[in-house]
């Protein structure tokens, strides 16, 4: 197998801007700390509302999410992860503040008790599903303000300690093959660039990742199309299909109808305008 590469984030940004236009106070910071840039993609704070609590919706991006409910009588916290379709979000708490991490797909700070592939689509309290404090919660909770829950994570994060294994490196590196070819990669090339069977790579990410290298590949393909074609300065529709090797206009639509149950110009219409690109 070839060398591994970093090429984290140089290549994708996992997006989810329905918790953006459905909550309030919504402010997000990508880490650029290389040390913490390689695996998490995002940290995001917001206030749910009576209207987040019926329309806040997840899009597939392949990642998993922190969240805290930073309730100061009852603090919170689960792990939030992808789905293959657009879901609406349920168990939020009204008039609350939450503080989350979005981990990319590939990350090594977090060790989770099971397999990605059963935690797939599900919210599912922290504490089931790794090794933590119910201190630590607290302590995330009770943070004064945005930046100081960050550093709080921050600090967790650098008291871990945690292993990757060579399966996990196998799996980051054909990760970012997939990133850097902006998700237009077969499983035949992907198994010829790393030097190991289909069957072993497709087992090993749905084991890591919750999805098959296809389905990886799809989310890649919707996700860049999607930030672009939310751009205020969005480009023409036919530069975005093609550039993220969709056939023709209609299977851009299908593709993307598939994934968010809208269509491209219907997304657009209805989360577009709110949005404030501040990563």
């Amino acid at each position: 197998m070839a060398n591994l590469i970093n090429l984290k984030g140089e290549h994708y940004f996992p997006f989810q801007p329905e918790i953006q236009s459905s909550t309030e106070s919504y402010q997000e910071l990508k880490p650029t700390d290389c040390s913490f840039a390689q695996d998490i993609a995002l940290f995001y704070q917001f206030k749910s509302n009576k209207d987040s609590l019926t329309s806040l919706s997840l899009i597939p991006d392949g990642c998993f999410d922190i969240l805290f409910c930073c309730s100061p009588k009852n603090p919170s916290a689960f792990l939030w992860t992808s789905p293959f379709q657009r879901r609406k979000q349920p168990n939020f708490q009204n008039n609350c503040e939450y503080f989350g991490v979005r981990f990319f797909p590939e990350q090594g700070s977090i060790k989770l008790n099971y397999s990605m592939r059963e935690l797939l689509d599900k919210q599912i309290p922290l504490l089931d599903v790794m090794s933590a404090h119910s201190f630590f919660i607290e302590e995330i909770a009770a943070g004064r303000s945005f930046q100081e829950r960050i550093e709080l994570f921050k600090s967790f994060i650098k008291r871990t300690d945690f292993v990757v294994s060579q399966d996990q490196k196998i799996v980051d590196y054909a990760v970012q093959k997939i990133y850097s070819a902006n998700g237009m990669l077969n499983i035949k090339e992907l198994s010829g660039h790393i030097g190991y069977s289909e069957q072993y790579i497709r087992r090993k990410f749905e084991e890591y990742i919750g999805f098959s290298p296809k389905q990886f590949c799809q989310i890649v393909r919707f996700q860049n199309s999607l930030e672009r074609l939310l751009q205020p300065d969005s480009s023409d529709l036919l530069d975005i299909i093609y550039e993220n090797g969709y056939y023709d206009q209609a299977h851009f639509i299908r593709g993307f109808k598939k994934m968010a149950n809208l269509t491209p110009k219907q997304y657009r219409e209805n989360f577009g305008q709110d949005l404030c690109f501040l990563h």
